[in-house]
């Protein structure tokens, strides 16, 4: 079994978000149970297992996986794993994997050190939630949610509100189990708060893990859910307040988004 450990979206080499790479025949015989397990005893914020659907169709697919659940999309363990896909296989230029939970398309393509993956927007009917609802699982003053919270999703649907200032965005102590409790009544993957910091330039944050310590330094699918969110081509910030600065980059291409950053292999 070959497992490899990633550092995606970092500002530098030295930066970026966690993800383990996971793949060989053995997979086959491994329950989503066993692979849950595995996530937990690595300690890994996330972790993708390269599936063969078969030796003769060449097709492979991502499962996903973070300590808590496993998720129908993970946008930096996708880049992750088309780069160790790249390097461990016969697959040259362009490369196609398969979401596993949603069998969603994920084309991939990469410039130097930066990997992309472009993904599908995806069209649902989401929920609504009120701004003085999501200011208490924020634990926030309701003022300082500055635009009306919206779900938009690229495979993982992400509740995205934009607070009014990077100060703000980095004081925020949310109600983790109640976020979760509520992405879990209405099929949604976590909140994502967000600050203006120039044009076409922004900071965020993710919840969706239930232990602080466990706060992503980048999440690719909110930088894709925000580029559908505001339709238009950004750079997200994110990991500056864990001291693990990333930068992801998203543009719309007709009814896709693509996203992509730095990626490289963790010591």
């Amino acid at each position: 079994m070959n497992i490899e450990r990633y550092r995606c979206f970092g500002a530098t080499a030295l930066n970026g978000n966690d993800a383990l790479v996971v793949s060989g025949p053995e997979l086959a015989g491994w329950s989503l149970e066993d692979r849950q397990q595995f996530t937990i005893e690595q300690h890994a914020h996330a972790c993708v297992f390269v599936d063969a659907d078969g030796p003769e169709s060449g097709q492979l697919t991502l499962d996903f996986y973070y300590p808590h659940a496993r998720s129908p999309l993970c946008l930096h363990a996708s880049l992750a794993a088309a780069d160790h896909i790249w390097k461990t296989g016969p697959h040259g230029g362009a490369l196609l994997l398969t979401s596993s939970m949603k069998q969603q398309a994920l084309a991939f393509d990469r410039v130097d050190d930066n990997i992309f993956v472009s993904v599908d927007i995806q069209q649902a009917d989401f929920p609504d939630v009120s701004i003085s609802d999501l200011a208490k699982l924020l634990r926030c003053d309701a003022d300082v949610l500055v635009s009306s919270p919206k779900v938009a999703s690229v495979g993982s649907p992400k509740l995205l509100v934009e607070v009014l200032s990077e100060e703000v965005l980095y004081s925020l102590r949310p109600d983790l189990d109640g976020i979760t409790e509520w992405g879990r009544t209405h099929g949604v993957n976590g909140c994502f708060a967000y600050s203006r910091i120039g044009p076409s330039l922004y900071a965020g944050r993710n919840f969706n893990h239930l232990d602080p310590a466990l706060e992503d330094a980048a999440t690719g699918v909110a930088a894709g859910a925000l580029s559908v969110k505001l339709d238009a081509d950004i750079t997200l910030y994110q990991g500056r307040n864990l001291d693990n600065p990333c930068v992801i980059h998203a543009a719309r291409t007709a009814d896709k988004i693509r996203v992509g950053g730095r990626v490289a292999t963790s010591r």
